[in-house]
């Protein structure tokens, strides 16, 4: 928890206003030193206020000071290493993987508490009662419609998947049967995302929503929004690496809970998938080669 406390800091800081991050900012260069310090003792040391510490420490989602005190504490020696920075010339290997672990744990920990049970849920009795399925995202997002699409179309489900937004836009309106629209997008803001959620409402498609963004256009105006971490991408990574995972991570979740829920069907179809690869393709690739 002390590395989430102090990622989350990092990940919020242009969120906070000025008197906040000045403090963050401090905080962030001395977590040490603020376990043993009171609230004065930090507002003097830090050039702060004792109401600046209380209203910094709701921000980020803590009960108070102890708790960020308590959460520092439980900091590991590891981070002496600075394994909070992003990637620096030179680096070791042992230092990426540790530095990328840290990360990716926090990615993971805060996906799970964002993801809630009541979205989760509503998501799924849709799932059950639909028919047809529309997925879109671009880049990375799109990497995780793809996903939900080979999942979805390996236990029965017709799902259509198409990079070209003009060519779904056409096929919701022209659907007849029950469906659902998956609209991914990390940043929520993705115009070609935001058409076709509203293609997908005016025919009553139901949306749900994928995205790391509470405040974004998706969020608010999906029927259904599942929240994963924002992802905290350094400058040097060219692809929105935490963000797809934590995605594909969150698509999991709702994918292996549709599956408990609808299991000797989605076993007996999942089976007999595997068997159509195994008779047909696996047998036809030994004897060419």
């Amino acid at each position: 928890m002390g590395v989430n406390v102090l990622i989350k800091i990092k990940e919020n800081l242009e969120l906070l206003s000025k008197s906040e991050r000045k403090l963050a900012e401090w905080i962030l260069q001395y977590p040490k030193d603020v376990i043993h310090m009171t609230v004065t003792g930090l507002a003097k040391e830090a050039d702060s206020s004792p109401a600046t510490i209380v209203r910094l420490c709701h921000s980020l989602g803590l009960t108070g000071f102890p708790d960020l005190k308590l959460q520092l504490s439980a900091i590991p020696e590891q981070v002496a290493e600075d394994l909070l920075t992003d990637i620096v010339p030179d680096e070791s290997l042992d230092q990426l993987k540790k530095k990328l672990r840290v990360k990716l744990d926090y990615a993971f920990d805060e996906t799970v508490e964002r993801l809630k049970n009541k979205e989760l849920e509503q998501a799924l009795a849709w799932m059950r009662e639909t028919t047809v399925f529309y997925t879109y995202g671009l880049g990375a997002s799109g990497l995780v419609a793809n996903d939900i699409y080979q999942k979805l179309s390996r236990i029965g489900r017709s799902v259509m998947n198409e990079q070209d937004h003009h060519l779904l836009a056409t096929a919701m309106v022209t659907q007849q049967a029950p469906a659902l629209l998956f609209a991914i997008s990390n940043s929520g803001e993705k115009p070609e995302v935001l058409k076709l959620m509203e293609v997908a409402k005016n025919k009553g498609i139901k949306v749900v929503g994928l995205t790391s963004r509470r405040d974004s256009t998706l969020a608010k105006q999906a029927d259904v929004t599942l929240l994963t971490a924002t992802g905290g991408e350094a400058p040097l990574r060219s692809s929105a690496t935490n963000s797809l995972l934590v995605q594909l991570f969150a698509v999991d979740i709702l994918f292996s809970a549709f599956a408990s829920q609808e299991y000797e069907y989605s076993l007996q179809k999942l089976n007999d998938s595997k068997e159509v690869i195994s008779q047909y393709f696996e047998k036809s690739s030994r004897c060419d080669s």
